[in-house]
């Protein structure tokens, strides 16, 4: 699949805050991404890998991408939101290794325009990482931040 939009537009983040590489696929509802675990990746450790905990980051990410696709189809600016939290988060691994390719796959389960709920879960030849998120997007960031309700 090939998106309109580069990563860099789609992610509220950037430079090396970015941790995916690719926007694998999207349909009604969810959304599949790719990391390359590589030397220069940020929380590589030499020796070991990527510390496996990185994954609810990759999983993070993962939604914000597809909240980024349904904000440009939309035809909106994307926003930022907040991870909330995480249950049941469980990685068959203590590491992801270097040189391997991670699939990350999100599912959207509920909704209610500012909080959602995620399940997902990492693959590499076989899952790896499953996790259900939940998010937080605030209508406007500037308000949220400054202490207006929502």
């Amino acid at each position: 699949m090939t998106l309109p939009w580069p990563l860099e537009e789609l992610l509220p983040h950037s430079g090396q805050m970015i941790l995916i590489d690719d926007a694998i696929d999207t349909g009604d509802g969810w959304v599949e991404a790719g990391v390359r675990i590589a030397e220069d990746c940020l929380f590589y450790e030499p020796g070991a890998g990527i510390p496996s905990w990185i994954g609810i980051e990759y999983m993070a990410q993962t939604v914000a991408l597809f909240s980024g696709i349904q904000a440009k189809r939309a035809n909106q600016k994307v926003r930022v939101g907040f991870l909330l939290g995480t249950r049941r988060y469980e990685a068959a691994t203590g590491y992801f290794e270097l040189g391997s390719y991670l699939r990350i796959f999100v599912q959207e389960q509920w909704n209610d325009g500012k909080m959602a709920i995620f399940d997902c879960h990492i693959e590499e030849e076989c899952r790896v990482a499953s996790a259900r998120l939940s998010v937080f997007q605030p209508p406007d960031l500037a308000e949220f931040l400054n202490g207006a309700s929502t």
